[in-house]
């Protein structure tokens, strides 16, 4: 595994570590803000990172794969208003 001197790093740097590690859906939610059902549906087209079955009943999703897929998608600004319009 890679050594990595924090030391002497800045902040932008530090931001692109991850650690991964496996998110439940509760925090899948949070991460993403969309529902399980429009997940569910994103994932079976191929537009969602595939969850993992860690127990019979239970699933995860790597933290790296939905920070990756939350960059991915466009940021929709609508313009302000101006004074008078």
């Amino acid at each position: 595994m890679k050594q990595v001197d924090l030391t002497h790093t800045d902040i932008n740097a530090a931001n692109e570590l991850v650690f991964d590690r496996l998110v439940k859906e509760k925090e899948r939610l949070l991460i993403t803000t969309i529902s399980k059902a429009q997940a569910f549906q994103l994932e079976r087209q191929g537009r969602f990172p595939q969850r993992r079955r860690i127990s019979n009943r239970s699933v995860a999703w790597l933290l790296s794969e939905l920070l990756d897929w939350v960059k991915s998608r466009e940021v929709v600004i609508s313009p302000t208003l101006t004074e008078g319009e």
